[in-house]
């Protein structure tokens, strides 16, 4: 049996986002003398499990991937801002993941995983904070063919 708490987003694909910060943020900064590098740590593979992402970079690299997905261009200023807000640094932020199958850095979505509800996240500012840093967020990697 699964028990869920806060937002879920179910399908029947390999990823879906639980979103639940009731018991608070992570904190989560860079250090002052850094710049903001995303995609050197943390999942960049989302695509057939079994497993659960539950630390913040790879929460990071996939709001970000969904971004390239998605062609609402309002996500990627709304992800880079709330990042920006909740670290307390203005400094601009440069992805490192690879958009391309063989780029170094090569991240992608499982095609059923991108849209549909896994996007909820950009609902709002509110919303999108509580997915990357909400204690108890995750990303499940699991599939329906077991």
């Amino acid at each position: 049996m699964k028990i869920r708490s806060g937002f879920v987003s179910n399908s029947s694909s390999s990823s879906f986002i639980v979103i639940n910060a009731k018991r608070g943020h992570d904190n989560y900064s860079v250090p002052p003398d850094e710049d903001m590098v995303f995609g050197n740590y943390g999942i960049k593979e989302f695509g057939w499990g079994p497993s659960t992402a539950r630390d913040i970079n790879s929460r990071i690299n996939f709001a970000y991937l969904q971004t390239v997905y998605h062609p609402n261009e309002n996500y990627l200023p709304m992800l880079e801002s709330v990042i920006k807000e909740h670290v307390g640094c203005n400094k601009p932020i440069t992805w490192k993941i690879g958009k391309n199958w063989g780029d170094e850095n090569w991240g992608y979505i499982d095609h059923q995983s991108t849209y549909g509800n896994n996007i909820k996240m950009f609902d709002s500012e509110d919303m999108l904070k509580d997915f990357l840093f909400g204690v108890d967020s995750c990303i499940v990697i699991d599939n329906d063919n077991y």
